[in-house]
């Protein structure tokens, strides 16, 4: 049987006065579609190269496959999509991530957020 990866979403939370915790309510743009694949790349984290429609949205990491949403190259994206393929790898570049570019990284099951 395949291992099953484990999925988080990468989001800019807000913590707002009322609130000690950061709400997905609160949430703003990563940034547009082309500044999010520029950032990523501080992280070894590149599309495969190919022009193929089926993988447009797709980065390949140390350990990881983030998959961001169908939009245009300067529409606002709110949250990507990670999977851990080989999670003792992807989590330090996960948190590298959220460090050097203030996300944080959230549970889809449960909503909870952690990292930076």
């Amino acid at each position: 049987m395949a291992k099953l990866s484990r999925q988080v979403l990468l989001v800019n939370l807000l913590k707002t006065e009322e609130e000690d915790v950061p709400s997905v309510l609160n949430s703003v743009p990563l940034g547009s579609y082309k500044k999010v694949q520029k950032a990523l790349e501080d992280f070894n984290t590149y599309p495969d190269g190919s022009n193929s429609p089926e993988n447009y949205g797709l980065l390949f990491g140390p350990g990881l496959i983030v998959q961001m949403p169908m939009v245009g190259p300067e529409d606002p994206i709110m949250q990507i999509a990670v999977s851990m393929q080989e999670e003792d790898i992807a989590w330090p570049v996960l948190m590298r991530i959220c460090k050097k570019l203030g996300w944080r990284m959230m549970d889809p099951q449960t909503g909870r957020s952690f990292g930076a």
